[in-house]
């Protein structure tokens, strides 16, 4: 199917300019995630479906718009819905579960961005991945998973804060590019881990 011209009769109205450049921020993300800034002016105004010069009426330059798609990775908030909708009833590892597979995608493409960023001049470029993120989001999301564990605080080995970082700090191993197929991969292999430690009832210390 070819182009249609964004110039040409009964197509849809034009996007105002804050919804056209959300429009291409969206639409680029996928492709930097994998490239970075080896993406080209073409491949970006593909995946939108414009004419490559409709980047250049809403961004200055190519490298505009890669950073913009970059820093929006950071600058998601949806988890916070996401987290917000685990059940409170389900049992302990049931959420547990569902926490890590949300906390997994956003580390994960936040992961993904910075790694496509190869070298220092790059990062330099993209911005310190600490301050990207909003630390209001970060307490937010840490206060909605600490209300979905604060039930069981009588049944955990530490403070439902301690287990938070805890969570934290196994999702972020689990998914930096290294690790692969390793024994965190999956949210129901490092719940596991988490809940049971790396020993069969059975066996003894």
């Amino acid at each position: 199917m070819g182009r249609i011209d964004e110039r040409g009769a009964g197509r849809a109205p034009a996007l105002a300019p804050a919804d056209r450049r959300a429009a291409l921020i969206a639409a680029a993300v996928p492709l930097i995630t994998e490239r970075g800034f080896d993406v080209s002016t073409r491949e970006l105004a593909d995946a939108a479906g414009v004419a490559q010069g409709t980047i250049f009426r809403v961004f200055d330059c190519k490298d505009d718009l890669v950073l913009a798609a970059a820093r929006s990775v950071f600058a998601r908030t949806d988890h916070l819905d996401e987290l917000r909708a685990v059940d409170p009833h389900l049992p302990l590892d049931r959420r547990l579960v569902e926490i890590v597979r949300i906390w997994q995608g956003v580390l994960g493409r936040m992961t993904a961005v910075f790694h496509a960023f190869r070298g220092p001049t790059e990062r330099e470029r993209l911005g310190d991945p600490h301050a990207l993120v909003d630390t209001d989001v970060i307490a937010q999301a840490d206060a909605i998973v600490a209300g979905l564990l604060e039930p069981d605080a009588d049944h955990l080995t530490t403070s439902v804060s301690d287990v938070v970082q805890l969570i934290a700090a196994l999702v972020m191993a689990s998914v930096h590019p290294m690790q692969q197929d390793g024994p965190l991969t999956t949210p129901e292999r490092l719940v596991a881990v988490l809940l049971h430690g790396v020993h069969t009832p059975d066996q003894h210390t």
